[in-house]
């Protein structure tokens, strides 16, 4: 069925005919005509009146609108899956499951070219993202690689693949592969895709390949939650804890191995445990024991014995990395409050090689169970160096106290810092410790224990504090110019000292000049009272690096070591495992100990990453507040790498560090052998409404024969339509119509004399 319209210009078919008369009368008025025969002026009015004709009906706009009825073709959208869990075992024996859906994907793509006629068919690659549309430009099967996906993103394939149709109605999407959804956060949610297929009523079509079963089935043996590194002094005894995943192996015992690689050595077996799964899918916990002797870095790892029929190997062992360092000094920290320094202390000392920190928590929400007994190994444990913030006396005990007097007198060194169970709010008047103390204190200043009791704060200065420099001092001394003192943010506030010793050397102190740091020493001990207990805040405004040398510095002078002159060169990574492509940062630092001072400014570093081929590349760092930040290349391939650093000052070496990790290989696709077809089942269902279901491979076709069946039964009015001067082939024929008529017009005037 056709039909003729018009579409005058401004609406209006009068105008289009005024506009021709108007221009038919002004031919009748043209002077010229009169000097000319009756012939010639009838040729001439011909053309012109031809050309308003032509015009006219230009003006007019018709056209002609014809109305087919068709049935309709079906769009059938064909998700493959290219990941690396596709090359495990299929159904069919001798076929991993990338052989099998490439010969049903051939033969489906052979039938769809035979229906070509009445389907339109879409072709995608998955992994964690969607390919190019490849129907009709790489069919063959033959052209495609092996799979390399790492991971499967099923929810955004199907949603991807569906919004690359907008508008047009899609009548399939066929899913084919093994159903395991492997991608940790997928950009688009499974369930948020298949609310988007059931909105369009688009049935989902699961074509599953692989082994079905439970997976329980399949038996694996895996090690997993091993640390990543390890840190002890020689002599110490070390504890290493792992898990063993047990899978389908229900009551067979497996052997799980620890074993000790050095950096310049073969590789050791230090110990052998036994595990047995007392469950078909057991979690057994693993501890191994042993004593670390000489220093050094080494690799640990732990190892399970393989399962016959096992297929995934790569998670029967993890590795870590074990710092061996030589004794140092050792140093006991008991504080009562978690608010106050201990954390950022506990960084500043753990940082160093050549301090070894044992630190404990003393509980102060009641009196009633003191002594703590947590206190007792201050009689039993040989230290260097005690510390002790924010405990009170009584939780101590009288008879732990006078073990540290005597200790102290023998040559121990001590440090009080501030809180408000220190000094003598807590109680240390009249104890074992008074005779120690460089400072004085009085019965009244006393405080009450109790979470619910308030802090007598009349003895504390209870505002911001900047520390001033009274007199040089090694502990005093962070840097050449001595103005650091000017720039390091203030105390939050301090203990009031009752007064200061004869023997007491007030080494800091408020602008008030009231004392805030003061030395002694007792016996052969020397012995430290600082009033504040903020100095963290120093890390958190940018100066971690001065705090690192003042809580140092203390440990080294308290213990007698302060003319140590010692250079540690420092690497530092968050963790030593990381997953292929990750972002991984870097910080690297000099610590120095002792009285010499490095200006950091002219420190050079040479930073070198090496790959276990020995493939070494150069890696940039750039200082932010006395540390040096590193980011690293992007590390896809697998296996273990080292980070070796190098320090100069001026051409002189000032030492050097190195840091070993791994890259490892998850591999997602490979962690269970099984194709989930309750995957596929839960999809289909979601779609069944609209015909979702899950085929076999062989059934595919006749499943597609039957939606592209049900399209065609679907007729649909199509409406073609045409207009003159819309089209370019109608435009360019009334150009050149009027073009020719001009030109007649023009070379017969030339003609006849009249131009």
């Amino acid at each position: 069925m056709q039909n003729w319209s018009f579409a005058p210009i401004f609406e209006s078919p009068l105008l289009v005919v005024g506009i021709g008369v108007a221009l038919l009368g002004l031919i009748s008025l043209i002077r010229p005509y009169r000097t000319l025969t009756s012939a010639r002026r009838r040729w001439l009015v011909g053309l012109r009146a031809l050309a308003i004709v032509i015009l006219g009906i230009v003006m007019l706009r018709p056209g002609r609108t014809v109305t087919e009825v068709q049935t309709r073709q079906a769009t059938v959208i064909v998700l493959t899956d290219e990941t690396e869990s596709m090359l495990q075992p299929s159904a069919q024996d001798d076929l991993s499951r990338w052989e099998h859906q490439q010969q049903t994907w051939q033969q489906t793509s052979v039938f769809l070219r035979n229906q070509s006629e009445q389907v339109s068919p879409r072709w995608f690659g998955y992994t964690d993202r969607l390919s190019q549309q490849r129907w009709g430009q790489a069919e063959s099967e033959g052209d495609l690689q092996q799979p390399k996906g790492k991971f499967t993103d099923l929810g955004t394939a199907i949603h991807q693949a569906v919004s690359s149709e907008p508008g047009q109605q899609i009548h399939a999407v066929v899913l084919m592969g093994d159903g395991r959804q492997t991608a940790y956060r997928g950009e688009v949610d499974i369930r948020q895709a298949m609310d988007e297929l059931r909105r369009r009523g688009i049935p989902l079509i699961g074509v599953p390949f692989g082994r079905e079963g439970d997976a329980l089935d399949s038996k694996d043996v895996a090690i997993e939650q091993l640390p990543q590194q390890f840190r002890v002094f020689s002599g110490n005894e070390i504890e290493i804890n792992a898990i063993a995943k047990l899978r389908g192996l229900l009551g067979q015992p497996k052997q799980v191995q620890l074993k000790l690689t050095p950096s310049d050595g073969p590789t050791q077996v230090i110990q052998t445990l036994e595990v047995t799964a007392t469950e078909a899918d057991d979690i057994q916990p693993v501890q191994f024991t042993f004593t670390a002797d000489s220093p050094g870095t080494y690799l640990l790892e732990v190892s399970a014995e393989t399962a016959e029929g096992e297929l995934l190997l790569a998670n029967n062992h993890q590795t870590a990395y074990l710092t061996v360092l030589e004794g140092g000094l050792r140093v006991l920290y008991l504080y009562g409050n978690r608010l106050g320094e201990q954390l950022e202390m506990r960084r500043s000392l753990a940082s160093s090689q050549d301090i070894e920190l044992t630190e404990s928590y003393i509980r102060h929400l009641s009196a009633d169970d003191w002594p703590d007994p947590r206190a007792n190994v201050l009689i039993d444990q040989e230290y260097d160096v005690l510390i002790l913030e924010d405990v009170h006396a009584d939780a101590i005990g009288e008879e732990n106290l006078a073990a540290v007097a005597e200790a102290v007198a023998d040559g121990k060194g001590i440090m009080m810092v501030g809180g408000f169970y220190s000094f003598g709010p807590g109680a240390y008047l009249d104890s074992p410790l008074e005779p120690v103390l460089p400072i004085e204190m009085e019965l009244f200043e006393r405080q009450e224990v109790g979470a619910d009791l308030p802090v007598r704060r009349i003895f504390h200065l209870d505002r911001e504090i900047r520390m001033q420099v009274t007199k040089p001092h090694p502990l005093n001394q962070l840097e050449s110019s001595g103005q650091i003192w000017n720039q390091l943010p203030a105390l939050q506030g301090a203990n009031l000292f009752q007064g200061v010793k004869a023997s007491g050397e007030v080494i800091l102190a408020s602008e008030q000049n009231e004392p805030l740091m003061v030395t002694s020493q007792h016996g052969l001990g020397r012995v430290v009272a600082f009033a504040g207990d903020s100095t963290w805040r120093w890390a958190r405004l940018g100066f971690a690096d001065p705090l690192r040398r003042f809580w140092r510095q203390n440990i080294l002078w308290l213990a007698r070591r302060e003319n140590l002159q010692q250079r540690d060169v420092w690497l530092q990574l968050d963790q030593r495992r990381f997953g292929p492509e990750a972002e991984i940062e870097f910080q690297a630092g000099v610590d120095v100990l002792g009285g010499e001072l490095l200006e950091l400014e002219k420190l050079k570093w040479n930073i070198a990453l090496t790959n276990k081929e020995n493939e070494s590349q150069q890696i940039s760092v750039a200082m932010r507040g006395g540390v040096w930040e590193g980011m690293l290349p992007v590390l896809p391939k697998p296996g273990e790498y080292q980070l070796l650093a190098e320090v100069t000052n001026e051409g002189q070496s000032v030492g050097k560090a190195m840091v070993n990790f791994q890259i490892i290989d998850e591999q997602p696709e490979r962690s269970n052998p099984l194709a989930d077809f309750q995957q596929f089942n839960r999809l289909a269902d979601m779609t069944a409404d609209s015909g979702g279901r899950v085929v076999a491979p062989d059934e595919l076709d006749k499943v597609l024969l039957n939606v592209i069946e049900k399209a065609s039964e679907q007729e649909v009015e199509i409406e073609m339509s045409w207009q003159l001067g819309a089209t370019s082939s109608s435009a360019w024929l009334l150009l050149l119509i009027l073009s020719g008529l001009f030109s007649i017009d023009w070379m017969l005037r030339k003609k006849w004399g009249m131009v």
